[in-house]
C-alpha cells in the first residue's frame, strides 16, 4: 500500500511519482536517482566490514 504522505515515501514510490499516462519526465528521474544513489553507497562503503562480517557468519556450513 502506498502512503498518502509524501514526506513517508520510499525513494522507489517517489521516483515513480515522476511518471505519468502521457509523459514520463527522463531528465527529472536521471537527476533524482543521481541525487539518491551516493547516500547508499556512503553507508555501503562505512558499513562493508560489518555487512560482510555478518553474512560470513550466517553462512550455511556443511
Amino acid at each position: 500500500m502506498i502512503g498518502q504522505d509524501p514526506s513517508a515515501w520510499t525513494v522507489q514510490v517517489a521516483l515513480s511519482s515522476y511518471m505519468t499516462n502521457q509523459t514520463v519526465n527522463h531528465h527529472l528521474i536521471f537527476m533524482a536517482t543521481a541525487i539518491s544513489i551516493p547516500p547508499l553507497l556512503f553507508v555501503l562503503l562505512f558499513l562493508q566490514r560489518r555487512l560482510v562480517q555478518g553474512i560470513a557468519q550466517t553462512g550455511i556450513t556443511g
